[in-house]
């Protein structure tokens, strides 16, 4: 397995569109699958942000992770947002999605984007593991999400 730049494998983009659609497609009401194509697309145009990178096997993607200048409208004043952080289920618990995010995580840190931002409804001890830290909770679209960071804390 390998963690390849989606710019680098664009034929696979329906299939990570449709992964997305399928897991947060009920957090973006009023969003189709054409919607979510569009937001990967958008990752095929930019040398900086959006960025979107696949866990690629063979010829098969397993996996993704993205880095988006906004992810949740309430909140504008955050940017950059880690988005996307998705594994194929027969392929969880290998710990490529830690390997995901750590690939974000290091883009965003050779290019000084400052500290990134992410939501998750259900996900807090996952990326705690990887020195996260939550810093306010929210409702969004009924649904209680937690918002994280990588900032370190004040002292």
């Amino acid at each position: 397995m390998k963690i390849v730049n989606l710019q680098d494998l664009p034929s696979c983009i329906e299939t990570v569109a449709r992964w997305h659609y399928r897991e947060w497609g009920a957090l973006y009401p009023g969003s189709d699958l054409s919607d979510f194509r569009e937001d990967m697309e958008a990752s095929l145009l930019t040398d900086l942000i959006p960025q979107t990178w696949v866990l690629a096997e063979g010829g098969s993607v397993w996996g993704s992770v993205s880095i988006l200048t906004e992810d949740l409208p309430n909140y504008p004043e955050f940017s950059p947002w880690l988005a996307n952080v998705y594994v194929e289920p027969s392929k969880r618990g290998y710990g490529y999605g830690q390997q995901l995010v750590k690939v974000a995580m290091g883009y965003a840190r050779q290019r000084n984007l400052g500290p990134l931002f992410l939501y998750t409804p259900d996900q807090v001890n996952f990326y705690e593991r990887l020195g996260w830290r939550t810093f306010h909770e929210d409702i969004y679209h009924g649904k209680k999400v937690f918002l994280m960071t990588n900032r370190p804390a004040r002292v």
